[in-house]
């Protein structure tokens, strides 16, 4: 090999094992900046023009009834805003069957129960003080695959084929919508049942805007 070939080789050997170390540097010092006063502005334009790729909402109308309402699945904070949501239309009568994502698990102690609270009670226990009544919420459970939203269209749709419903509310985080919408199309959109799409309201951070933007493309590029 010529002394140019071997310059060369060296160079090209130095540029890889360099570029992820630039490419993880460059993240770490993006990350800084963008927590710095001084991308102030550049956060809020940022935020805004992610949030229009991620916000897509279609409620029912003012005097719309609805079959049945579902809560998608989240933490805590999650559940308490997906539950006053689900109360404003449950007591304009749009809709008084409610569904819940069953989840797994505990969540912060009970002093009441001397223990900590289950998900489910969790969930109930929210639900309850918006002004819901127990027997109008029914757990769900879904079988998780990788994909956790598309898991949730899949058997929520057959579940509303079998139960013979026409329509469905969704209620789930403002970011998370436009995927849950094309989620759940993607299963109903021949089965003659109207899809409604609301956001509950909920705080949203940067860090989570970008996180569900890469999950949006690869659910329109990959999945759906």
């Amino acid at each position: 090999m010529s002394p140019e070939g071997i310059i060369k080789n060296k160079s090209l050997l130095k540029l890889t094992n360099f570029t992820p170390l630039f490419l993880i540097l460059l993240i770490i010092s993006s990350i800084i900046w963008l927590s710095t006063k001084s991308a102030s502005n550049f956060r809020t334009d940022l935020k805004q023009s992610i949030l229009k790729e991620l916000i897509s909402i279609n409620p029912p109308a003012p005097g719309k009834k609805v079959d049945v309402m579902y809560l998608l699945g989240g933490n805590q904070t999650s559940i308490e805003f997906k539950s006053k949501t689900a109360s404003e239309f449950f007591h304009k009568g749009i809709c008084k069957k409610i569904w819940v994502m069953s989840l797994p698990g505990i969540t912060k102690y009970s002093q009441a129960l001397g223990r900590n609270w289950t998900e489910n009670e969790y969930s109930i226990m929210k639900l309850k003080e918006f002004g819901i009544p127990e027997e109008n919420i029914e757990f769900i459970k879904v079988n998780e695959g990788f994909f956790g939203t598309y898991s949730e269209a899949r058997d929520i749709s057959s579940l509303i084929q079998e139960k013979q419903h026409k329509s469905i509310l969704l209620i789930t985080q403002p970011y998370h919508t436009h995927r849950v919408k094309i989620s759940f199309n993607e299963f109903l959109a021949d089965k003659n049942a109207s899809l409604f799409v609301q956001d509950s309201n909920e705080p949203m951070l940067l860090r989570h805007l970008i996180v569900e933007y890469i999950k949006l493309k690869i659910y329109q590029y990959f999945l759906i």
